[in-house]
C-alpha cells in the first residue's frame, strides 16, 4: 500500500463520492474507482457500501479511515524529521568536554539550540583526554573539546576559545600588595599546583617552560586535571595555581582572585577536535561550526 492510495481513499471518504474526490485530487473518475477497488482487493475487505446512489463507508471503512489519517500524519512527520536531520536541525550529538568547555562553551550551545528551535539532543561526557580521544577514534563521540593540543594524522583540530592565563595567590600572599602584573621570577619559591597532561601539550608544559626561561625549576606539590579543586586549595594556602581568565567570571564563593601575568604569551585555549576522515553527521557539524564561529 502506498501513500497515493491512502490519499485517494481519504478523499473519497471525506467527500462522500468518487466524482467529488476525483475533482479534489485533479484526476478523472474511472481511474479513481479502479484504484479504490484494487485497494479493497489488496486488503481483502469492503471499505464502502455501494448500495444506492451514495457511497457510504462500512464499519471497516471507518476504522481504515482512522488508521489512514494516522499513517498520513506519521508519514508527514517522518518527512519533516528526515529533512530536519539532513539540514542539521535534528539529531543527537555526543561531545567529550573538558570541564571548562562545559562551563563556558556548552551553555551558549544549548542557548543556540533553544533559540533556533532545533531538535538536537546533546550528550556531554567529561573525562581524561586520552580516554576521550580513544572514544573519538571509536566513533562513540562526535567531537572533543579539550585544552591539550594534539597532533595526530586522523584528527582535525581548531581553536575554539583563546584567553590569557592568570595566577591565583593564597590569602595574605606577599604579592597581593604589589601593583601590576606578576612576573614568573616572583614565583620561584612557591609551591605549584599544576594541571597534568597525559597526552599532547597543555598548560603545565607552557608554565614549566616559562619557569625555566625565568631561571628556575618550580617546586610542584600537586598535579590534577581539574582547575576548580586547585583554586580551592590555593584559598586554603596550599600553594599557587594557574587558571584561564574566564574562571574569574564564575562568581563562586571561596575562590581566590586571579592576577594578571607579565608574560603575555602565557595564554591557553580550548580546542575542538574531530575525526578527519569520518564526516560528522549534519547536527554534529552544525554545532561544531557554531562553536567555532562564536568562540573561535
Amino acid at each position: 500500500m502506498d501513500e497515493h492510495r491512502l490519499k485517494c481513499f481519504v478523499a473519497v471518504y471525506e467527500t462522500g463520492s468518487v466524482s467529488a474526490a476525483a475533482a479534489r485530487l485533479h484526476m478523472t473518475q474511472p481511474p479513481l474507482s479502479i484504484l479504490l477497488r484494487k485497494l479493497e482487493d489488496e486488503l481483502g475487505v469492503t471499505l464502502f457500501d455501494r448500495t444506492g446512489h451514495r457511497l457510504a463507508p462500512t464499519a471497516t471503512g471507518e476504522l481504515f479511515y482512522l488508521r489512514a489519517k494516522s499513517l498520513q500524519a506519521n508519514i508527514s512527520a517522518m518527512r519533516r524529521e528526515l529533512h530536519e536531520s539532513e539540514q542539521g536541525a535534528r539529531g543527537t550529538v555526543r561531545i567529550g568536554c573538558a570541564t571548562a568547555a562545559s562551563l563556558f562553551i556548552m551553555p551558549s550551545v544549548m542557548k543556540h539550540i533553544d533559540e533556533q528551535q532545533l531538535h538536537i539532543t546533546v550528550h556531554v561526557y567529561e573525562g581524561e583526554s586520552t580516554y576521550m580521544l580513544q572514544r573519538l577514534r571509536e566513533r562513540s563521540l562526535d567531537m572533543v573539546i579539550s585544552r591539550s593540543h594534539f597532533i595526530a594524522p586522523e584528527f582535525e583540530s581548531r581553536v575554539a576559545m583563546d584567553e590569557p592565563l592568570r595566577v591565583a595567590l593564597p590569602p595574605g600572599h606577599r604579592l597581593l600588595a604589589q601593583r601590576g602584573c606578576v612576573h614568573m621570577a616572583d614565583l620561584r619559591d612557591e609551591r605549584f599546583l599544576l594541571h597534568n597532561s597525559l597526552l599532547g601539550t597543555g598548560i603545565s608544559d607552557m608554565l614549566m617552560r616559562a619557569c625555566h626561561d625565568a631561571g628556575f625549576s618550580p617546586q610542584v606539590s600537586y598535579t590534577g586535571v581539574e582547575t576548580l579543586p586547585m583554586l580551592f586549595m590555593v584559598q586554603q594556602g596550599l600553594g599557587i595555581a594557574f587558571a584561564p581568565e574566564s574562571f574569574a567570571t564564575l562568581g563562586i564563593q571561596g575562590l581566590p582572585p586571579l592576577h594578571a601575568l607579565a608574560d603575555e604569551g602565557l595564554r591557553t585555549h580550548l580546542n575542538v577536535v574531530w575525526h578527519r576522515h569520518l564526516p560528522l553527521a549534519p547536527a554534529g557539524a552544525r554545532l561544531r561550526d557554531f562553536i567555532l564561529e562564536q568562540h573561535g
